[in-house]
């Protein structure tokens, strides 16, 4: 999947400008990535575009403009798009809990290890949590998690086994049109349209 280059980015005043057209290009991309896993999890599949629109929002929020800023930015948004034949997700914890407890922090950190996708051809495919200058450097309610399917191969299912609380051992299968999205997102250097034009390959 491409990379954030420097024609990606603007400045904060350009991009106050062009704000409104740009999140509502992205949204509906967003939304099929957005993906639920019962009530207590979410996670939320990245690709160059919606990275793109964190980084852009990033800069804004901090009045960026100098171009030793927005290089920067590229670097550390560039850690949220997958290598080739990966994808990557922010999960997100939607308890309210306290996350100062260290037996809370213990069950989020164990949690990451648990979460896997089963892929079209059965193989079941376990997240990693990598180290990011954007996520997973404090344990909170937000981990990057990152799964190696292949360039042939995409995700069905999400689950979790975690056995140590029922409520976070689950599994669920994605929508015809959640499939598509990250299959394509794993086609992407071969062409961005291929999940479109092979819908019949999708189960």
């Amino acid at each position: 999947m491409r990379k954030l280059e420097r024609f990606d980015v603007m400045d904060y005043v350009l991009y106050e400008d062009k704000r409104q057209e740009l999140t509502h290009n992205v949204k509906k991309i967003k939304d099929l990535r957005r993906i639920f896993l019962g009530d207590k999890l979410l996670f939320l599949f990245e690709n160059t575009e919606i990275v793109k629109n964190h980084a852009l929002g990033s800069i804004a929020r901090a009045k960026l403009f100098t171009e030793h800023d927005l290089i920067r930015q590229l670097e550390v948004f560039n850690e949220l798009i997958p290598d080739e034949g990966e994808l990557k997700c922010t999960m997100i914890i939607l308890n309210d809990v306290d996350w100062e407890r260290t037996k809370r922090v213990k069950l989020w950190e164990d949690l990451s290890s648990h979460i896997y996708l089963i892929l079209n051809d059965g193989r079941k495919v376990y997240g990693e949590a990598p180290e990011t200058s954007v996520v997973n450097q404090h344990p909170c309610s937000m981990r990057l998690l990152k799964f190696f399917c292949g360039d042939d191969h995409y995700p069905v299912k999400i689950g979790s086994d975690y056995t140590s609380d029922h409520e976070y051992h689950l599994e669920e299968t994605l929508s015809h049109a959640q499939q598509r999205a990250l299959q394509e997102d794993l086609t992407a250097d071969h062409g961005g349209n291929f999940a479109q034009d092979n819908e019949s390959q999708v189960i």
